[in-house]
């Protein structure tokens, strides 16, 4: 009854937090319900068994490398506009923040689960435990994983992709190495850290 428990709770978790990010425009909201999403499939894992427990550490683990990444780079984009965090206000990025946009970039490919990159080899390992466990938590599981897709997706065009959309008088540019050099160890962790 316990784990049923901390399995729903996990799997409610994971499905919120990952619909909070497909509606705010705020983009340290929307890594913040990502985080929220993320640590659900943690407590989802957690709670289908001895496997889970390893996975759930283990997506623990990847997870720091590429969300600390994202929330550095996103702070580095806020940097260069002035602090705005208004994800409306920005796009295009990615030619004035190179070194943002790339490293962000493998975030990205991390968080939704690209095969190769950090989150693949953990969030993968939590999915195939939860369809072990129960066919509508492994069907959740992948919702979640879609949904995360989605809303990061939305996060890279709005912020780097696109046309630019930036409020009069701001002029975008790439951070300072105390920033950019953390991003890349952040970058390369979150392509290799799954290892």
């Amino acid at each position: 009854d316990a784990q049923a428990a901390v399995v729903i709770v996990g799997t409610v978790t994971m499905l919120a937090g990952a619909w909070i990010g497909t509606s705010k425009d705020d983009i340290k909201k929307v890594l913040a319900g990502s985080t929220m999403s993320q640590i659900g499939y943690m407590m989802m894992a957690a709670g289908l068994g001895p496997v889970g427990y390893a996975f759930a550490i283990f997506h623990l683990l990847t997870h720091g490398f590429f969300k600390a990444n994202m929330f550095l780079g996103a702070g580095s984009v806020m940097h260069g506009m002035h602090d705005d965090v208004n994800m409306r206000h920005y796009g295009g990025l990615r030619k004035y923040m190179r070194y943002t946009h790339w490293t962000f970039f493998a975030g990205y490919l991390a968080i939704i689960g690209v095969p190769g990159f950090a989150g693949w080899f953990s969030k993968d390992s939590i999915i195939d435990a939860a369809f072990h466990h129960n066919l509508l938590v492994g069907i959740c599981a992948m919702l979640g994983a879609g949904v995360t897709a989605f809303y990061m997706t939305r996060l890279m065009f709005m912020t780097f992709w696109g046309q630019k959309r930036w409020q009069a008088g701001v002029h975008p540019h790439e951070s300072p190495k105390a920033m950019t050099i953390p991003l890349m160890v952040l970058a390369v962790l979150s392509l290799v850290g799954g290892l």
